[in-house]
């Protein structure tokens, strides 16, 4: 199951969350005692964040948010002042964030109806920070419901690459054919668990990427639908059905 757009959405546009997460970073470095120009930095941190996610998204790897503020603070000259100043400065960088992350009104509903179904169930993001994921489901009470969490930042590869969907699966201990995925994004999620062999349910939150010609098995506007068409999965009322989505 995915995470951002899935299960829980922003309160407000990202780029106004962005600035919010920058100024908390500027925040903590100078809490530090580094003395640094703000403006310059930030310019120089949107270049690498930008190039960062450029890369991630042409290869579908995953530079995680630790070696792009390593690289922030080397290209603008600053000292770093010890080994666990990246992953401090994630943190402080992430946290006004994870608090912007709100759970629809069907997220609960459905997980526990799925969970009390018997289900096992586990969550695969693609994020620049581990600790970021685990943070938001931590927040919203959502963890307790999935066995495995996979991150892109945890394994450095993205959806839709199948390494990642395998991973999960093996924690799971699932097969791709009893599977299926849920998320907003075509090519990430359907695509990926498609090529997996996983079977795909689109969770249409926002308007569909139109160059992707991936078709999802199913499509739902609402999470709350997605027990039903799985439980008709199973009972074999529906063409091209799961042969099994064991429980």
């Amino acid at each position: 199951m995915d995470v951002g757009d899935t299960l829980v959405h922003l309160d407000r546009p990202w780029d106004d969350i962005f600035q919010t997460d920058l100024e908390a970073l500027c925040d903590y470095l100078t809490s530090l005692g580094i003395k640094f120009d703000a403006e310059k930095f930030n310019d120089m941190f949107i270049r690498v964040f930008n190039d960062a996610s450029y890369r991630a998204d042409l290869f579908k790897i995953e530079i995680p948010f630790e070696e792009i503020i390593s690289k922030s603070l080397r290209k603008s000259g600053l000292q770093v002042l010890g080994v666990d100043l990246p992953t401090k400065a994630m943190i402080e960088f992430y946290r006004p964030e994870v608090e912007a992350w709100q759970l629809y009104p069907d997220t609960i509903e459905t997980l526990t109806k799925l969970s009390s179904d018997g289900y096992v169930m586990g969550v695969i993001s693609n994020a620049k920070s581990d600790w970021f994921v685990r943070a938001i489901l931590r927040r919203r009470d959502l963890d307790r419901f999935f066995k495995t969490i996979v991150t892109s930042a945890a394994l450095k590869i993205r959806k839709p690459r199948y390494e990642i969907f395998r991973r999960a699966l093996a924690d799971l201990g699932v097969a791709p054919s009893d599977a299926v995925f849920m998320g907003d994004s075509i090519q990430a999620d359907v695509g990926g668990a498609k090529n997996m062999g996983m079977y795909s349910i689109h969770v249409l939150r926002k308007p569909v990427e139109s160059t992707n010609l991936t078709r999802p098995d199913a499509t739902v506007t609402t999470l709350s639908e997605t027990p039903g068409i799985i439980a008709q999965w199973n009972n074999g009322s529906q063409k091209n059905y799961p042969p099994t989505v064991q429980p």
